[in-house]
């Protein structure tokens, strides 16, 4: 497989270091805790933040303590500290904002949002039936406390505001040539839908019941914080209701996201853990189906997002490399000649 042999390097890790504060001269444990003391106000900031306001999940945030971390963490360090940061994550940061601002951009354009169509097209798949319809009559009703199984939907709905950031941040510290890899494909499947969010706004599962289009339909996918106490589903409703686009629907990005992040890592760990990787887009779709965020046909739509971008970026890796091999040789002959 192409895509698996191009990422199917071993990846490199960080040296331990090996210094240690035990028998230094004390200006050397002052020097280490000058080294250690901002990390330690960073967890404490973290700690204090997620006690009181939840876990950081608007996309700004996540990307802000990321990046704050691992410029903690590789501050003179080779190919670390800010500026490096700045440099490979500020790219991700623009076309975030992008995104979480391309409501306002689509309601300008004035395009049509669709809402029946994908109505009929669900139907069409499922023999007149629409599947979040026909799961939360069966699952519901959503009143009173979140049952157990609502606990791991919310997760896992969650997961998209970090899982993605998480591996890049990863892949920054231990891989520096797979984190370019996976941040192209990254951009790369955000960016495409973006465009189709811009182009062809399209209405979720919960938006077309309102309508009254289709069969009652309720958002529930963050009920099942409620056992666990945290602040963070109020947080997430808040910021979506300021920058979520609610006619972002077609595809689901969720869905693309995940699937992007499974089928990226399968190419280069042990083929034990692919059912696991695959088991998370899958439980994902799963997840925003019964929770009235998205279709069915959304969902696919997003694998198959995710799935297009790293066969274009593998076809584009082998050209570039069968370039490079081509100059390589006419250089070698030129030579020879000379």
């Amino acid at each position: 497989m192409a895509l698996h042999h191009h990422l199917t390097a071993p990846i490199t890790t960080l040296a331990p270091d090996p210094e240690s504060t035990t028998d230094l001269p004390r200006p050397a444990r002052r020097g280490w805790w000058l080294r250690a003391g901002p990390g330690l106000a960073y967890v404490t900031a973290v700690v204090l933040v997620v006690a009181t306001r939840g876990f950081p999940l608007e996309r700004a945030q996540v990307l802000l303590w990321l990046m704050g971390a691992l410029v903690i963490a590789t501050t003179g360090r080779p190919g670390g500290g800010a500026a490096r940061v700045l440099r490979d994550w500020v790219p991700l940061g623009v076309l975030l904002a992008a995104y979480d601002l391309s409501r306002g951009l689509a309601d300008t354009l004035g395009m049509p949002v669709q809402v029946s169509s994908l109505v009929d097209v669900e139907r069409g798949l499922f023999g007149g039936v629409v599947p979040t319809v026909w799961a939360q009559d069966r699952l519901g009703p959503y009143v009173g406390d979140a049952r157990w199984w609502e606990v791991p939907v919310a997760l896992v709905y969650l997961s998209h505001f970090v899982v993605a950031f998480l591996l890049l941040a990863l892949l920054w510290a231990r891989d520096r040539p797979r984190f370019g890899a996976f941040r192209s494909r990254f951009l790369t499947l955000t960016a495409a839908g973006l465009a189709t969010y811009v182009l062809l706004p399209a209405a979720p599962p919960w938006m077309a019941s309102e309508a009254g289009l289709i069969g009652p339909v309720r958002r529930v996918g963050l009920r099942g914080l409620e056992p666990l106490g945290l602040h963070t589903a109020e947080a997430l409703l808040r910021y979506g209701a300021r920058f979520g686009n609610t006619v972002a629907a077609l595809p689901s990005m969720h869905a693309g996201w995940a699937a992007l992040v499974a089928l990226f890592v399968c190419t280069y760990v042990s083929r034990r853990w692919w059912p696991v990787l695959v088991a998370y887009p899958l439980w994902m779709g799963t997840a925003l189906v019964i929770s009235g965020e998205h279709y069915v046909v959304d969902i696919l739509l997003g694998y198959l997002y995710a799935v297009a971008t790293l066969l274009g970026w593998a076809w584009w890796d082998r050209r570039r490399a069968h370039g490079a091999r081509s100059r390589a040789q006419d250089d070698d002959l030129v030579t020879g000649t000379a």
